[in-house]
């Protein structure tokens, strides 16, 4: 599309614009066009007489509301275009929720993977060439996360489960660096249990051996004096502070409970960590004989690691000062880390210090002690005396108030910037990126170097970014926090921008095609594109306003503040009438690159 560089100085301008924008403005204002009014009467008739008419409005007004249902979908889904927003709106959300987690997993990241690693062999063996000299390679995964994504019909479980991958870390950044089935098959488990029970989440994330060698408890083995060898404590250090129950001893509402000097009270201590860590001993994997084997293969990572008696600590052991697991006779490990598990799965600080992790993943960067209280009494009760209910949990979490309410959406402490990723799955949802082939080849290299994210690619267990983070400025001043911001720079805003110009102006640019083998040829069957049909319809002057409005709702849940919609139009209405494509195009490109997109509210 060479007609774009006539129009690169329109692109830059702008990029270089909203950058000033986004870095000079109070990142967490609001603006929203779908608020409650307060002043409004409203009547209804009813061919029964006295009988009450049906509800046409509620506190998010008018229904069906396609803004507030736009803006429901950014929260629990990956990206949503026209089609799904109308259907949505016309049900409750407490009904889609209940559909959604209703839906059997039917697809699964693994076997897409899997696909991909045998038409490349048989693709290999085909042209003459040697599959033995065939090895797995990370982007097979990534193509088959986007498989997943793009095609699955559970998008609420799938937008669950990314939200796990961040706080129940992995990378593919250490030796999982090219074990691609590892990397699916834990992304699958997260799937599995996105509406299950938390302490099944919990069971399966620590026998997991993607997670065993990640946090290097698979081959940890028992106490050892005279050798000084003693257990090792990556996991039980991480599985509290990181999973489970935090550094400090928090109320239900997330708030420090504090000590006579005014002080948080910390939750464990050095000795509590070695305490813990006799519990995570005598773990390998699954299908090995001796302790203290490598992997034997991918197949070693595709079930779950097996304990081994003899390599597991003996004697009690004391979680925090309070529980002891029995000194058992015969040895039994697997009972040992079930103690462990049902200890720290009841500790009072579960329910709150998870669901603030997961409000911020997927609300907003600064819940409140309410919202967080209300939504960890879910966690602690489902209502059917049930704890950890991970479909009450998530149900507890999206039709809150303070995520509903759109009288608390000019509250300055309310929104949160779109993390990378998210931007990049809406955009090729919302425009249904797809191939003639019906695949999704995307080794998201160029993507990750430009926005420093892509899934289960965190360079440490910390994740992408910390849920304490304060940018320098008006959100540090505020007291308030910002965790997407701690890989929002300069080059990553530069960087997105240009992806994001790559995926809209260029076809065929929206996924990083890879070869599946060296001597492969290119096929445009097997590319992806966005489809832009319904918009280039309205390219003409007269139709600037509709096709504006258009984005405004699919991209920004109607939110779009009247200088980004008259900066917009002024832009696209200097381009010539002739060239509708592009016209459509870059309105698209600068309603993403603004602020009032990049900010979710």
């Amino acid at each position: 599309m060479n007609t774009i560089f006539k129009y690169k100085k329109y692109l830059l301008f702008s990029c270089f614009m909203w950058c000033f924008l986004l870095q000079n403005s109070h990142a967490q204002s609001i603006i929203t066009l779908d608020s409650r009014n307060s002043d409004m009467t409203i009547t209804t008739s009813h061919n029964n007489g006295t009988s009450s008419g049906d509800n046409t409005s509620d506190e998010i007004g008018i229904l069906p509301n396609l803004n507030a249902t736009s803006r429901f979908l950014a929260q629990s889904t990956l990206g949503a275009d026209i089609e799904t927003i109308q259907t949505v709106a016309g049900m409750s959300f407490n009904e889609w929720i209940d559909q959604q987690t209703a839906l059997p997993i039917t697809n699964s990241v693994e076997q897409y993977t899997k696909d991909l690693v045998l038409m490349s062999l048989d693709s290999t063996f085909a042209n003459g060439l040697d599959p033995n000299n065939v090895y797995a390679r990370r982007w097979y995964w990534h193509s088959g996360w986007w498989q997943y994504t793009m095609t699955s019909e559970d998008v609420l479980r799938n937008r669950i489960a990314l939200a796990l991958s961040e706080i129940f870390v992995i990378s593919e950044f250490n030796q999982l660096n090219e074990v691609p089935l590892a990397l699916a098959n834990y992304y699958d488990m997260l799937l599995s249990h996105s509406f299950g029970n938390f302490r099944d989440l919990l069971k399966d994330v620590t026998y997991h051996p993607a997670m065993g060698l990640y946090l290097t408890h698979v081959n940890n083995p028992k106490s050892e004096p005279a050798l000084n060898r003693f257990p090792d404590e990556n996991y039980a250090r991480e599985i509290m502070q990181l999973f489970t129950i935090g550094l400090y001893e928090l109320n239900n509402d997330g708030t420090y409970q504090l000590d006579g000097n005014g002080d948080p009270i910390p939750t464990y201590d050095n000795d509590d960590i070695s305490e813990l860590a006799k519990v995570f001993t005598g773990m390998t994997y699954g299908d090995t004989f001796i302790f203290g084997q490598d992997a034997q293969s991918e197949n070693s990572y595709l079930q779950p690691m097996q304990m081994l008696n003899y390599w597991h600590e003996p004697g009690t052991k004391t979680l925090l000062g309070t529980q002891v697991i029995p000194d058992r006779n015969p040895v039994d490990g697997a009972a040992d880390v079930d103690d462990a598990l049902d200890f720290l799965f009841n500790h009072p600080n579960v329910g709150p210090f998870f669901a603030r992790l997961m409000i911020q993943r997927l609300i907003k960067s600064n819940p409140s002690p309410a919202y967080i209280d209300r939504v960890a009494s879910a966690f602690n009760d489902n209502g059917a005396g049930v704890r950890g209910d991970m479909k009450a949990f998530v149900k507890a979490i999206l039709l809150d108030p303070e995520a509903r309410d759109c009288s608390l959406i000019d509250d300055p402490s309310n929104g949160m910037l779109r993390e990378p990723i998210v931007r990049y799955t809406q955009i090729s949802r919302a425009f249904n990126a797809a191939s003639q082939e019906g695949t999704y080849r995307n080794g998201m290299d160029r993507f990750y170097d430009l926005t420093g994210q892509r899934p289960l690619g965190a360079s440490t267990v910390f994740n992408f970014f910390s849920p304490d983070y304060q940018p320098i400025g008006d959100i540090q001043q505020a007291g308030l926090v910002s965790p997407e911001f701690q890989i929002t720079n300069s080059v990553t805003i530069l960087g997105y921008a240009n992806e994001l110009h790559d995926w809209i102006m260029d076809e065929y640019e929206v996924m990083e095609y890879e070869q599946l083998f060296s001597d492969e040829s290119y096929s445009y069957e097997k590319m992806s594109n966005l489809d832009f049909t319904d918009e280039l319809a309205l390219g003409t002057d007269d139709q600037i306003g509709t096709l504006i409005e258009r984005l405004n709702l699919i991209l920004l849940a109607g939110q779009m503040s009247p200088e980004t919609r008259a900066i917009i139009q002024n832009t696209v209405m200097q381009l010539p009438e002739s060239d509708a494509a592009i016209r459509v195009r870059m309105a698209i490109y600068l309603a993403m690159i603004s602020p009032d997109y990049l900010i979710q509210r």
